[in-house]
């Protein structure tokens, strides 16, 4: 009895879940049947290699609808039309493009939607009822289309690569690097060269600065002496004027004293005593002048009227 009443209990356990699974399936059935699609041709002027009838469709990036069918373009045996089917509440643009790109390293490829902006219209231009998107290359397929090309530049780039490196240019490279070796060569010697110049011209201008400031301290010393000797030599030349002048004076009254008995000695001695009396004014004259010029400037007197250095 027992054993029956478990075998009763698991069958209805079964049964039941079964019967749930189904409702589940006609309820997700019901779900995908009432919802509404729209398809699109996409005009493929290319080869669709790698693409399948359930493939999917993405529109920037986001899976939105499958790949429904693949044939020639009955009206341009050019062109391969691809149908797909999004839903009905996807806003593709007028301005939007489709293109095919590749899964990974698969070999497969699926249907790349892209563009599209916010202004743009809702796209509702048809060919035999159902609207059409636009087409371009995939990168992949532009890339191939140009290899041919492509190709025949590397070819001929190979070409002139070997005509250029024959064996006459070879030895002509080779004997050109020796000569850039050597000039560098030489220029790194140049380069020492000019190194050790700019060291030893710096010592000489280093050697001619203390030189200077020697020299400038020298002629400082020496201009400060020059002053000093020309003070006292200026009140020597001052008191001997003044003593010179009382003599003048002197010999004056002297003469004023004695003009009778010196008029009796005129015809020996007064030219003589005249002469004196001149070249004692001279005298007198000149030692006012130097005295004069070693006042208003010593220098002038002592080095003979160039108060510099001459160099040569």
């Amino acid at each position: 009895m027992e054993t029956r009443a478990n075998y009763t209990a698991v069958g209805a356990f079964v049964l039941a879940l079964a019967a749930a699974a189904m409702v589940f399936v006609i309820w997700l059935a019901k779900v995908q049947f009432s919802k509404d699609y729209q398809p699109y041709y996409i005009m493929v002027s290319g080869t669709v290699t790698g693409l399948v009838q359930g493939g999917p469709v993405r529109y920037r990036g986001v899976n939105v609808g499958t790949v429904t069918d693949i044939r020639i373009n009955p009206e341009n045996v050019e062109e391969v039309r691809v149908t797909v089917e999004v839903p009905a509440d996807t806003p593709i643009k007028t301005d939007a493009i489709a293109s095919l790109e590749p899964v990974g390293v698969t070999g497969g490829v699926y249907v790349e939607i892209a563009g599209g902006s916010r202004e743009a219209p809702l796209l509702k231009e048809k060919v035999s009822g159902i609207p059409v998107i636009p087409s371009r290359p995939s990168s992949i397929a532009a890339v191939l289309s140009r290899a041919p090309e492509v190709l025949e530049h590397l070819i001929t780039i190979s070409a002139r690569l070997s005509a250029l490196l024959n064996e006459d240019n070879q030895k002509a490279i080779g004997t050109t690097l020796a000569n850039l070796a050597t000039a560098s060569g030489h220029a790194n010697e140049s380069i020492r060269n000019a190194n050790l110049l700019i060291v030893d011209l710096r010592r000489q201008a280093e050697t001619l600065s203390r030189q200077a400031e020697t020299l400038l301290v020298t002629a400082n010393n020496t201009v400060g002496k020059v002053g000093k000797d020309t003070g006292v030599i200026t009140a020597q030349l001052a008191q001997t004027t003044k003593e010179i002048n009382r003599l003048s004076a002197s010999l004056a009254g002297m003469i004023e004293e004695n003009r009778e008995p010196i008029r009796d000695f005129t015809s020996t001695g007064l030219y003589d005593l005249s002469q004196l009396l001149i070249h004692l004014q001279d005298l007198t004259a000149n030692l006012s002048r130097v005295t004069r010029r070693l006042e208003r400037d010593p220098a002038d007197l002592l080095f003979g009227g160039n108060s510099g250095v001459k160099t040569e």
